[in-house]
């Protein structure tokens, strides 16, 4: 086996596109950080990316944003062996790992081989459900309009980014000059749409991670005192047309498995079940 650590994004995508664009709604994580590394080399701070072959091609690659979770993706079902090389590359280069996300297996095993190979202790993080949309079931987008986000909607952004970091368990303890520096990025992509209703903006969507034939959506967010009223279904459905009508063929999304509400919303939109990944963190016994 052939372990490689690729200094430029495009040997990377070399040796991965063609696998992982056989499933890009699955794959969209992997896929859309690569191929926005690719666009704007300065996204990221910072990017760690490897790659593990063999004779008959890839068996195991892996990202990194620091200080995010290592992301794993394979095409095979026996990596085992591609495990355990990567798990020594990262700890000779003295690699923190604070987590993994990956395709259910895959991320179990590697948390389990971390634990054995570190003595930490393994806690779940996520169940997440992969999610892809072709056709949008129109009947359940209410009353209201989509409209991408403008500056004068910058702190319902940021109150909206922050709730929902909070609310998902991705950040205990949301700093919000992080939030507010991340939300003037946003509106500057105009990656950010918000529903609006009788002059209020109820909710909010992002589109990100596009593909070469898709785009994730992400960042559903409703105030607390206005859920209830179908906001985030219209918002979601709405926007979701929007990008199939301006040439995307598919839109993906993850959904927490813990959150019943939220994967019976996208189910109704059109969202069909692709696959299940799972999202650890490690923490140290000492």
């Amino acid at each position: 086996m052939q372990f490689v650590w690729h200094d430029h994004i495009d040997s990377f995508l070399k040796s991965t596109l063609t696998y992982l664009e056989k499933d890009e709604a699955i794959n969209n994580l992997m896929l859309g950080i690569a191929l926005r590394i690719q666009k704007d080399p300065a996204y990221y701070p910072e990017f760690k990316l490897m790659t593990i072959t063999n004779t008959t091609g890839l068996v195991l690659a892996a990202v990194i944003t620091p200080p995010e979770k290592i992301i794993l993706y394979s095409p095979r079902s026996e990596y085992q062996e591609a495990l355990n090389l990567l798990i020594q590359e990262l700890t000779q280069h003295q690699i923190p790992i604070p987590g993994v996300i990956g395709p259910k297996q895959l991320a179990e095993r590697f948390a389990q081989l971390w634990s054995q190979h570190h003595s930490c202790q393994i806690a779940l993080d996520m169940h997440l459900r992969a999610y892809e949309l072709r056709k949008v079931n129109q009947s359940v987008i209410g009353p209201g309009y989509l409209r991408v986000a403008t500056d004068a909607d910058l702190n319902f952004l940021i109150d909206g980014m922050i709730n929902f970091h909070f609310d998902a368990k991705l950040d205990a303890v949301p700093d919000r000059e992080k939030y507010t520096e991340r939300a003037k990025k946003a509106l500057a992509a105009g990656s950010v749409y918000l529903w609006e209703h009788q002059g209020q903006v109820v909710s909010m969507a992002a589109a990100s991670r596009p593909t070469l034939h898709g785009i994730t959506i992400g960042m559903v967010y409703t105030p607390r005192e206005l859920r209830g009223h179908g906001y985030a279904t219209s918002c979601v459905a709405a926007l979701s047309q929007q990008l199939l009508e301006s040439g995307y063929q598919f839109c993906a999304l993850f959904a927490d498995l813990a959150n019943p509400t939220s994967n019976s919303i996208y189910q109704k939109i059109g969202y069909q079940p692709v696959g299940d990944f799972t999202s650890y963190l490690f923490v140290s016994s000492h």
